[in-house]
Order: structure tokens, then sequence, then C-alpha cells
């Protein structure tokens, strides 16, 4: 159980951080990331009712369960968005490294709701995540905006709120049909704004539509593996264990656009993988004892 949870939370990981690596192509074909979130989102839609169909699951939820999707899916919907829209206020490593406060946050909040202490341990390994996720980033804090700033943070809160959420209250509850119901509201969301936005923008180009197609096949999969290793694992370490995901972005950029890795990226990675190995390391010890 607890093998297929770590699994499945590195291979979404992975799988969102090869989605980053595409998006560049997508990007700079012509398209735009509301346009691709938004196909992303009733893509996954439809591939999660084929999956339910094939396998014989019932999408019909009690109604107190679908209140939860639904605002589970509203959460869904703004970290899409708000990582998006920070993105026109500030630069792109500043606004992922912003939303990769969640980490800490699952942690802190985890904390408050148990009225447990966080250890120094803990404390240390997702510091020296967060510190080496900014070393990866290269990131640049001169010219900062208020407005980019908040939407990233609000985007980082709402992964959080959502990771907590679903490990607290959706216990029990099959975690394809539960990721079905909030990506469809989540979609419908994002549909609403790209229509009020002008309407879906197009790539122009073969590397265009190769790269979203990337972006949109490899997020699709990947959201469900992420929501299914919180119930086996946990959301604090399944939210650890995303800090892989701009790691994996890097390096599959410097494997497919052949983007050299600097001495200090490198370094971040190595601090990445060390606060992910220490918190897993002390959290055996701890069950051991």
């Amino acid at each position: 159980m607890a093998a297929t949870g770590y699994l499945f939370a590195i291979g979404a990981s992975v799988g969102l951080g090869a989605a980053v690596a595409f998006s560049r192509a997508a990007y700079d074909g012509g398209t735009d990331p509301l346009s691709v979130a938004t196909v992303r989102g009733a893509f996954a839609v439809l591939l999660l009712l084929a999956f339910c169909l094939f396998t014989g699951r019932s999408l019909l939820v009690p109604i107190r369960t679908w209140l939860h999707c639904v605002g589970l899916g509203l959460l869904v919907a703004y970290m899409f968005y708000g990582n998006i829209g920070a993105v026109e206020y500030i630069p792109i490593g500043l606004a992922a490294l912003l939303f990769f406060i969640y980490p800490p946050l699952v942690a802190i909040f985890i904390a408050l709701l148990d009225r447990q202490q966080i250890s120094f341990v803990k404390a240390l390994s997702l510091g020296a995540a967060f510190i080496g996720l900014a070393l990866m980033l290269g990131v640049n804090f001169e010219t900062l905006d208020w407005r980019g700033v908040a939407m990233a943070l609000a985007a980082g809160i709402g992964c959080a709120v959502n990771a907590v959420w679903i490990a607290r209250v959706m216990r029990g509850i099959d975690v394809v049909v539960m990721t079905f119901h909030m990506t469809a509201v989540a979609s419908v969301i994002l549909i609403i704004v790209a229509m009020a936005a002008g309407g879906l923008t197009t790539p122009v180009t073969t590397g265009g539509w190769l790269g979203a197609i990337g972006v949109v096949v490899c997020q699709s999969v990947s959201i469900p593996f992420f929501y299914a290793a919180i119930p086996r694992i946990g959301a604090e370490k399944t939210a650890m264990l995303n800090n892989l995901q701009p790691v994996s972005s890097i390096v599959l950029a410097y494997l497919i656009f052949a983007q050299a890795l600097s001495a200090l990226q490198f370094l971040g990675g190595v601090m990445v993988m060390g606060g992910i190995l220490l918190m897993q390391w002390h959290e055996t010890r701890r069950l051991k004892r």
C-alpha cells in the first residue's frame, strides 16, 4: 500500500514536471497557458469518464461527498488559473517557487489540526527542499509585482488546503471517481474563464501542437496519480515528494532542449533530494520507535 503510494507520488511529480518542459514548445508555438489548461481539464474529464465506464465504476456519490468535490474543484480551478495568471506579472521561476510553499504549508496545517509540533528534522527537510528549489529555478526578486505574488501564493495555499482536505474528509472515497467530479467542476470554471477572456488560442506550428499535446496528456494522466497517493502515504509525504516536479522539469528541459544545468541548479537539485530523503529517514526512524 505505502510502496504503491510512493510510486504514484513520484510518477505524478515526474509527469507534471514533463508537462512543464513540454509547455515551452506549446507557448513558443502560439498558444497560451489558459487555453492549454482549459483543454487539459476537458481532456482529463473525458479520460476519467472513459476509465470509470471501462472499469464499471459508478459515478454516483452521496450529496455530501459531491459537495466536497465541488469545493475541491473550485480550489483546483484556481490552482491552475492562479499559477498561470501570476506569470503575467512576475517571472516564471518566482511564480513556481511561491506556488511550492504548499509542501511546508501542508506540514503546518496537519500539525495544527493534530495539535503537534513540527520536529526540527522535518523543518530542516522542508527548508532544504525549498531553498533547493529557489536555486534550481534561478529566482530573481529584483522586479516584484504584488499582484503576481498574491496570485501565486494563493494558488499554493489552495493546493495545500486541497491536499489536506482530501486526506481528512475524503477517506474511503474512490479516488478516480472523486478526481472525476473535481476535474469536471474545475473544467467548467476554466471554460467559462477562457470564453470570457476571448476564447481558446490554438498553436500555429507543429512543434506548438506537439508541445500542447504533451502538456495535456502528461498532466491529465499525472494528476489522478497525485490524488491516489494521498490516501496511501498521506498529504504531507505526497506534497514533499511533489518537490521533484521542478527537478524533473529542469532535467527534462536539459535532455529535450539541451538547456545547460548550472552548478547552482545541480546543487539545488541535491538539496531537494536531500530534503526528501532526510524527511523519509526521519519518518522511518520515528515509526520504528
